[in-house]
């Protein structure tokens, strides 16, 4: 049996809950999974302020806090969270490894998923990479790409854990391939048993959100899980048999709720088909997958099926589309329609001769989640009125601040506006890209390098 625990379901999860497991031996290897689109977009905005960064700031906390003792017991750790930069990321934790005298540590990176420096390549070579929403090909005119990202798998994952590695860097891995990866180097599963290796990646989504699966983000435990339940749950561990089947847990003396229901909930979360989950390493078939209570806090999970993997890899590419900003005003009643058209009218002709590129109005807690689902109330007793505007440039959107501002003593009755609003700097725009590359133009340039952390720590 394999216990896999998982500590990060995304960047900025308190990584500190892998403490707990591993203080009680509960856990053989501990994963991390911290990114998404967003985050990539997020690690490129901190990469492009200081080239050295890219990487997510928990890996510190990581190897301050949790490497140390995971070390000692010689229990691996897997992250994603090397994002655009494993290789600085490996190196800040060889340095603070270092410090703290952890001599003999085996820090390895992996990579590979960076396509940015290809794209001219792949274009000219017939790679099409087009929009998987629209269909249209990438061209590498206009605004320009700034990160460019194929999920990879668990095999590079795996052949570092075969190499000694006592923890995994990685950039863009998907998601559940990072729990995958223990499995395929203890239970040495081939790469077409597929069966197992969709078992693996099942156990891999129930585990990547952390506290979803032990309750938290639950609509079913709405009225049984108690806020300070969901302030402190224990994190989800799985205990994985050779042949795939696996029981979901958590670290035992700790908050939260292992149930039937909240395996369901998790298992269909971000699923956009039962029968197809498909991931770098295998299609996951779960629509004979079976549930069953194996005691308090405990659901054993077989009948995952699984089906070759596709001869694509998914990248995603971002382009730079300039830099967006947001204004909150607050209308209160009466007549607080009518005072939201003025506001509309005030601003547009405050903004006049401004190069500004799209402006969107939304009011939060009435239609910003549902859309126009139900009708608005005739004259509410307060709106919240949210302006979002984008630009080529940050100055056009300084400017729409400081004209908007000027009027605010002569706009409708009674306005206000946030102060935080007011106070924000424009934050980058990045447009979302998703395509397909062939595997077989990425897989060659995928690189493991394992490092030896030397020195006594004095230094």
């Amino acid at each position: 049996m394999l216990r896999i625990g998982s500590a990060e379901g995304f960047y900025g999860d308190d990584v500190t809950r892998a403490l707990p497991m591993i203080e009680g031996g509960h856990v053989d290897v501990v994963c991390f999974e911290a990114l998404s689109e967003l985050t990539l977009a997020i690690l490129r905005r901190d990469q492009m302020r200081d080239p050295a960064r890219g990487y997510t700031r928990d890996i510190e906390v990581i190897a301050e806090r949790i490497l140390p003792l995971a070390y000692a017991r010689r229990i691996p750790l897997i992250t994603n969270g090397g994002g655009l930069n494993p290789a600085g990321a490996a190196a800040s934790v060889s340095k603070i490894a270092q410090r703290l005298g952890l001599r003999g540590l085996k820090v390895a990176t992996v990579t590979g998923d960076d396509l940015l420096p290809r794209l001219g390549d792949l274009l000219a070579a017939g790679e099409p990479l087009s929009n998987i929403e629209t269909g249209e090909s990438l061209s590498l005119a206009g605004t320009p790409i700034v990160t460019a990202n194929a999920y990879l798998g668990a095999f590079p994952i795996a052949e570092a854990l075969r190499q000694g590695a006592d923890i995994v860097i990685t950039g863009r891995v998907a998601d559940p391939c990072l729990y995958l990866a223990p499995m395929l180097h203890r239970f040495d599963w081939a790469a077409d048993e597929w069966q197992r290796l969709a078992s693996g990646i099942i156990c891999g989504h129930l585990l990547e959100c952390t506290g979803q699966v032990v309750g938290g983000n639950s609509l079913a435990l709405l009225d049984e899980m108690s806020p300070a339940a969901l302030a402190h749950p224990g994190y989800p561990i799985a205990e994985v048999d050779e042949d795939g089947s696996f029981v979901v847990t958590k670290t035992p003396d700790t908050a939260g709720r292992v149930s039937v229901t909240t395996v369901k909930e998790q298992l269909l979360y971000e699923m956009h088909d039962p029968a197809a989950y498909i991931t770098p390493d295998v299609v996951a078939d779960v629509t004979m997958l079976r549930l069953a209570d194996d005691g308090p806090d405990r659901v054993r999970v077989t009948g995952v099926t699984g089906h070759p993997r596709t001869e694509t890899l998914k990248v995603n590419i971002a382009r730079l589309e300039g830099y967006s900003r947001e204004l909150l005003f607050l209308l209160g009643w009466p007549a607080v329609w009518r005072k939201e058209e003025q506001l509309r009218g005030m601003l547009a002709e405050a903004w006049q001769g401004l190069p500004i590129k799209r402006v969107e109005y939304s009011h939060p807690g009435l239609d910003s989640l549902y859309g126009p689902l139900e009708p608005p109330p005739a004259d509410p007793l307060e709106l919240v009125v949210r302006v979002m505007l984008t630009a080529d440039d940050q100055d056009t959107l300084k400017a729409a601040v400081r004209r908007a501002m000027a009027l605010g003593l002569s706009g409708p009755a009674g306005m206000s506006v946030s102060g935080t609003s007011v106070g924000a700097d424009p934050r980058y725009l990045l447009g979302l890209w998703p395509a397909l590359v062939r595997r077989e133009l990425v897989e060659p340039g995928i690189h493991i390098d394992i490092r030896e952390v030397e020195g006594d720590g004095n230094g």
